[in-house]
């Protein structure tokens, strides 16, 4: 063996020794550091942005959003719960952050909403097929009628 390859190798040991500590001990802070992303990432999903009415804080492009965004990280990381969170959320901000329903009236009123549409969509299609499909059929008429009709006709040369 080359001598100066041993001193290489006797040099570069420690060194890889301590990179492959330092990567251990990364990838568990990584890990736990991306399920804080992820809790942050999930509330604000849930939580309706203050800044761009009808889109959740995390669509909202505004950057007033998106420092709210970081806040709420900086909550998740400090170890603050989600609820508590979305309850200062609510304080500071009112009812406008409340990304779900509360209460029974809140979760029925949009169905019921949908099942009147949906029944005026129903209404409104079948008439337009009957119209599409012609006149209804007539009965059939008297005879004596008829006849009287085509001396009618023939009389005035249609």
């Amino acid at each position: 063996m080359d001598m100066a390859w041993l001193m290489r190798v006797l040099f570069s040991a420690p060194f890889l020794a301590l990179l492959l500590m330092g990567t251990h001990g990364d990838a568990r802070g990584d890990a736990e550091s991306s399920q804080r992303a992820r809790q942050a990432h999930s509330l604000a999903r849930e939580v309706m942005s203050p800044y761009c009415p009808g889109r959740t804080l995390a669509d909202c492009p505004s950057p007033n959003a998106a420092a709210l965004r970081e806040e709420v990280r900086g909550l998740i990381d400090a170890g603050v719960p989600a609820p508590d969170i979305r309850a200062r959320l609510e304080e500071r901000f009112g009812d406008v952050v409340i990304g779900v329903p509360r209460g029974v009236w809140g979760w029925t009123l949009p169905g019921l909403v949908l099942l009147v549409g949906a029944g005026f969509l129903v209404t409104a299609l079948r008439r337009i097929s009957r119209q599409a499909n012609g006149p209804e059929p007539r009965p059939p008429a008297d005879p004596e009628l008829e006849e009287e009709l085509e001396r009618e006709l023939r009389a005035r040369g249609l």
